[in-house]
């Protein structure tokens, strides 16, 4: 097989749709440990996998030096380089965490598929090509645009009462969990802005058709990037705007939007 022919192939191409559905909508809508994690594993089957098709003599070296750059992505060794790029207007953002280097598992997967003989699911043809490689390049930009995080480290006792079953409670809220062991988390969307509360969160029977809901702890905010890789995207006004609500402001969002979730 060629290495034109690479562009075209089935798992690669459904790996960087995955990529961009993942981090412009499912991390969004449905954010939770599956579509925390989703993004690393797919891009991490695609990123070695588009730059081979470039290289084809130089596959294991490209193979390697990705789990490496993604071992140092991932680790607080990068951290000047993305202290010196938002220092000088490159917007780009990564996550600590090193639960996420369980994505490096895909890489022989995406080696072996590179070197397998399956079929391409288009017809290699020059003007799907270039299109195919902006999309990629794009999807695998996406991923690092700008964000603010910030703790708050705030403690509750708020609570309130919905009438409907625990499991319903769960399900309407789309309560998550970060990691095995983690608490109940529940993201509080700030209206008119792109940014959100994380917060922790109780859920309890009361009885077959009262379920309690307690705001446990107000964790962390997080302000989303509106801008593209060279502009910092992130709105000043909206970080000082969360920065300074007090925790009976949050309480207050929080019973707004569980009560607006289970209105009739």
């Amino acid at each position: 097989m060629t290495k034109e022919k690479h562009f075209y192939r089935i798992l690669f191409l459904a790996s960087i749709f995955l990529l961009l559905i993942n981090d412009l909508y499912l991390k969004f809508e449905y954010h939770n440990y599956l579509t925390g994690k989703l993004s690393d594993f797919v891009g991490l089957f695609a990123f070695p996998y588009f730059f081979s098709s470039f290289f084809p003599k130089k596959i294991k070296s490209i193979y390697i030096l990705s789990g490496i750059l993604f071992v140092l992505w991932k680790s607080e060794f990068s951290q000047p380089i993305f202290d010196f790029a938002l220092s000088n207007g490159i917007g780009i953002n990564r996550t600590i965490d090193y639960s996420d280097l369980i994505a490096l598992l895909v890489l022989p997967f995406s080696y072996i598929y590179w070197n397998s003989e399956s079929k391409s699911l288009f017809k290699a043809r020059k003007k799907l090509k270039p299109i195919i490689i902006g999309i990629s390049c794009f999807a695998f930009i996406a991923t690092t645009l700008p964000k603010h995080y910030e703790k708050l480290s705030m403690k509750s006792e708020f609570s309130t009462i919905i009438n409907s079953d625990k499991q319903s409670v769960r399900t309407q809220l789309q309560i998550y969990k970060e990691g095995m062991f983690a608490q109940d988390n529940y993201r509080i969307e700030m209206s008119g802005k792109n940014a959100h509360i994380l917060t922790s969160i109780k859920v309890d029977s009361i009885n077959e058709q009262k379920t309690r809901v307690s705001l446990d702890s107000i964790l962390s905010f997080t302000v989303e990037g509106n801008g593209f890789l060279f502009s910092s995207g992130i709105d000043k006004d909206d970080v000082e705007h969360i920065r300074k609500l007090s925790k009976n402001e949050i309480e207050q969002l929080f019973s707004k939007q569980i009560k607006k979730e289970f209105e009739n």
